[in-house]
């Protein structure tokens, strides 16, 4: 074989490895919607009788997520950031750009995380469970499963106290 003919190899091997890259990538992106998706249908059951009571209101919103590899006017990752306002405060479920591996995280915004922490929602697939993270600095993470429960136990924290003299 002449290194003409090695040339035309080596570049069909190429274009079949980025097609294969370019397909894990856009089965990927699909999960990451589909999973964004399913968990707001899923808080938003949770919360739909405080909806229905008018004690809360749960929107969502058209979001694109974005970062350094994937600037806004090319992002792939089109999705939704879920709001839930409850005394007049509100709490805002925000979609990161898809991690390694088709990893899906959300910041959470609006709850206090203690000082210097961040809270966000994280999903790995093949998994479809989501986990509550606190990160506080060089502390190891506080993980919790994300259900109805601890999602109420957290929205609490946002209504004040009344005080009694």
């Amino acid at each position: 074989m002449d290194e003409v003919q090695q040339l035309g190899e080596m570049l069909k091997q190429y274009a079949l490895s980025e097609e294969h890259k370019k397909q894990q990538f856009e089965a990927q992106c699909s999960h990451w919607t589909l999973s964004i998706s399913t968990l707001y249908e899923q808080i938003e059951h949770w919360l739909q009788p405080l909806k229905d009571s008018g004690l809360l209101d749960v929107t969502r919103e058209p979001f694109l997520a974005a970062n350094a590899s994937f600037p806004a006017p090319v992002s792939p990752f089109a999705s939704h950031k879920l709001t839930i306002t409850l005394a007049l405060r509100s709490v805002e479920f925000v979609p990161e750009v898809m991690g390694a591996k088709g990893v899906v995280s959300l910041s959470v915004m609006g709850l206090t995380s203690d000082r210097f922490g961040s809270i966000s929602l994280n999903c790995t697939p093949p998994s479809t469970d989501w986990q509550w993270r606190k990160d506080r600095g060089a502390k190891e993470p506080e993980v919790h499963l994300l259900t109805a429960d601890y999602l109420a136990q957290q929205l609490q924290a946002l209504i004040p106290r009344q005080h009694r003299d």
